[in-house]
């Protein structure tokens, strides 16, 4: 009985998951074809950070050419709420939630995956690389104006190889998340790497207090297959309320 009066999800815990679903989709609205233009038309080889040297004139990150100006939320949201920019904002967080809708998914991690977790450390560090020492070059002919899927054809057609490999890695591990649960957002996203070291020091956040069992029933829960205040925890909430000993809380680090 305590079983089924825990695993059915209170008002409050479901006004929290379409509050979450709401920011989310509205985020895409905002972002996302900003997002299909860094993967499909941007001529860096790191999209997103050079719109303000950018040629492509319909991409609407020409609204974003101050650069640390729109970033800067990103690192402030960063640096109190860790990684509640992958669950609350990133549309790259709905379009792998779409994804892991699908019927052959894992429903936890296979042998073995989780070991491939440094992977998107070495993205991060690879587009690190590109931007500081190679200095962000162009591997594209830049497109500059025209509808959006002839314009990207034209772009892939005339692409350097090193453009081909940034489009065949974000696709690959999109595709991915057909069968490993957000494998996009767990195993291969820079950003999220790079949240991931700011996310263990955020001073807000949900965590476990010292009534926790082990049960793990808030990791079955979670899409990202993680507990509250451990790796990949993006602040989502949806485990807020799967807890048979209530012992998942917000606030400060440490709070009791």
């Amino acid at each position: 009985m305590l079983h089924e009066i825990v695993a059915r999800p209170s008002l409050r815990l479901r006004a929290l998951q379409w509050c979450n679903r709401a920011v989310l989709f509205a985020s895409t609205l905002f972002l996302g074809e900003w997002a299909l233009f860094g993967v499909f038309r941007c001529p860096f080889v790191v999209p997103f950070v050079s719109c303000q040297n950018c040629p492509v004139i319909t991409c609407p990150g020409q609204a974003a050419r101050m650069f640390w100006g729109f970033w800067g939320v990103w690192l402030a949201v960063a640096a109190l709420f860790g990684k509640a920019f992958c669950g609350w904002l990133c549309p790259g967080q709905l379009v792998n939630r779409a994804l892991a809708l699908n019927p052959f998914r894992f429903g936890s991690n296979p042998d073995g995956v989780a070991n491939f977790r440094w992977a998107r450390y070495l993205v991060l560090a690879a587009g690190l690389t590109a931007w500081f020492v190679l200095g962000q070059p162009r591997v594209d002919v830049p497109i500059r104006v025209g509808e959006f899927w002839p314009s990207a054809w034209l772009t892939w057609k005339h692409a350097f190889p090193m453009w081909d490999l940034r489009l065949l890695i974000t696709l690959g591990g999109l595709a991915l998340g057909l069968v490993v649960l957000m494998c996009w957002c767990r195993f291969v996203c820079p950003f999220g790497a790079a949240l991931e070291v700011a996310r263990k020091f955020a001073p807000l956040r949900f965590y476990r207090t010292e009534q926790c069992n082990d049960c793990d029933k808030c990791r079955r829960v979670c899409v990202m297959r993680t507990r509250p205040g451990e790796e990949n925890c993006t602040n989502c909430g949806d485990c807020a309320e799967s807890c048979p000993t209530d012992c998942i809380r917000f606030g400060l680090k440490g709070r009791k």
